[in-house]
């Protein structure tokens, strides 16, 4: 036997339909929102628009104090976690896929750095510099770049002594992988010194940074080994 609708009912249904397809949801997901949505079944297609707010966390960042009175890092302070808040909207029409896009982004809560005194203690040989260079170009660095340092001098058989940069090559003045560390970037590596990302070499590619000594002697004491890089800012 067929069920025959009123017009009062068919009326009440179309009003049903037209404010679920307008309406704005509060589901969590859109896994979700496909399960909520699952039993809705009145045969015409609709638009279903729904929105999340998503608390993102924001890391905090680093910054290195360069000690030269003290051995030991001390952590000063430790820095908190930010909060950003991320709104994204989700659309489906009738049983087609889900739609995301991200409406709105702001910082609920900006992260607080974390604080490490550096102690680099007398282990330069240049301490007196370091110690005008520290009071002429600040003593916070941004970054701490763990890399394998080679030494080289401007003196050998067609070389011409003049850098990427066109600098004098030598003490201060550094190669480096520009992809890694721009050129013109300030560093300090310690028991090396201040210096100068300055030139660029073939054999220098990602974490390698070969440092300018003034003689030959001196480079090959130095040889290859492991070194910190402080990249200031």
């Amino acid at each position: 036997m067929r069920t025959r609708l009123r017009p009062k009912t068919l009326l009440a249904l179309a009003a049903l339909t037209a404010a679920i397809g307008s309406m704005t949801l509060g589901l969590p997901s859109a896994a979700q929102a496909d399960d909520g949505l699952a039993g809705i079944g009145f045969g015409l297609a609709s638009t279903v628009v729904w929105e999340q707010r998503i608390r993102v966390p924001i890391p905090p960042k680093t910054l290195y104090r360069l000690d030269l009175s003290q051995r030991k890092d001390r952590v000063v302070s430790r820095g908190r976690a930010g909060i950003r808040v991320v709104t994204v909207r989700f659309q489906r029409h009738g049983a087609g896929p889900i739609a995301r896009r991200v409406v709105g982004r702001y910082v609920a809560l900006a992260p607080q750095p974390r604080v490490v005194d550096v102690g680099l203690g007398p282990s330069t040989p240049y301490l007196d510099l370091d110690r005008h260079a520290l009071a002429k170009f600040g003593m916070i660095a941004r970054i701490k770049v763990d890399m394998i340092a080679t030494a080289y001098t401007p003196y050998c058989y067609g070389c011409d002594g003049i850098t990427a940069m066109g600098l004098r090559a030598g003490p201060g003045i550094v190669a480096v992988d520009p992809r890694i560390i721009p050129l013109g970037t300030r560093l300090y590596i310690p028991g090396y010194g201040f210096a100068l990302a300055g030139d660029t070499g073939g054999d220098i590619v990602g974490d390698r940074v070969d440092l300018g000594f003034s003689s030959y002697g001196e480079a090959i004491r130095f040889g290859r080994r492991p070194v910190t890089v402080y990249v200031l800012g």
